[in-house]
This record gives structure tokens, sequence and C-alpha cells, in this order.
């Protein structure tokens, strides 16, 4: 699905996502110069901004990309990525489970609970939406996306 909303030239975001792939837009301040991932995939755009197709879990948030995190499905979720989100400057965390939504158990998402950080649980394409409209609030906030399979 492809969002058509105003480019923001100093954050990252989310253009489009589909099965198995999510497109991000990445700031040049941010990221300056054409960075393929694994597959070399990269839709240069005027400047200051280009596309990136990410086909792994990965952590998004308005001024950080983490493009390969380490959980490549809901069931290889383990108390470690969650306690690494937990470490990040944020007070809500986006999780997005997939192509299905699934609640992680509670003692996966206990790092986030002791720190006093608030979890929103979706499948990913309503992550993906929720994550745009969150930027636009300028909240510290974080996306973590499992790949729709």
């Amino acid at each position: 699905m492809d969002f058509h909303r105003e480019q923001d030239t100093q954050h990252y975001g989310i253009h489009a996502y589909a099965k198995g792939e999510i497109t991000v837009t990445i700031p040049s301040a941010l990221e300056p110069g054409p960075k393929p991932d694994n597959s070399g995939n990269v839709e240069q755009l005027h400047l200051p901004i280009r596309r990136e197709i990410l086909r792994r879990s990965l952590v998004i948030m308005p001024s950080a990309l983490i493009r390969d995190w380490e959980p490549q499905s809901f069931e290889s979720l383990a108390v470690d990525h969650f306690q690494a989100l937990a470490e990040l400057d944020i007070e809500l965390i986006l999780f997005g489970s997939g192509g299905a939504l699934r609640w992680p158990s509670r003692e996966l998402l206990s790092p986030l609970m002791e720190k006093g950080i608030g979890i929103e649980v979706m499948d990913t394409g309503a992550a993906c939406r929720t994550y745009n409209i969150l930027q636009a609030d300028q909240r510290r906030f974080a996306a973590a996306l499992l790949m729709i399979d």
C-alpha cells in the first residue's frame, strides 16, 4: 500500500508496505548518499529525500532507522528484542506483528512495562499507517515492525 502524504524532509518515514517489504523515506540530512540494502533497491528521489525498500524486520523512529532488527518472525521473538527497544529514549512502541494481529506474551513485553513505555500492538500494515500519524505529532516513539508474511 502506498501512502500519499507530504514528504517530510527531516524525519524517517514510511512510504509504502506490501508482503515482504516496507519502503522507507530517508532524509539526506540524516543519511547522506544512497545506501542500498542487501537487495540493492534504492530509488533516488529529488533531494533532500530518497526511498529504500527493506525486506527484513526493522525499527524506525523519526530520527533513526535500524534496518535489520533481529527477530524475523513472530515465533522468534525473545525478551532480549524488547529489552533493546526499552533502552531507546522513547515513550511508546508501535509493534507490528506481521500480517496478522498477534500479541506477544506478558513475559516478552516485561522490559517495556518495567520502564513505563507504552506499547500498541497491531498488524504491521496498521503499524505503518499509525507511524506516519504519530510522526506528525512529534512524539518520542518507535515502530518495531516484523515483515508481512
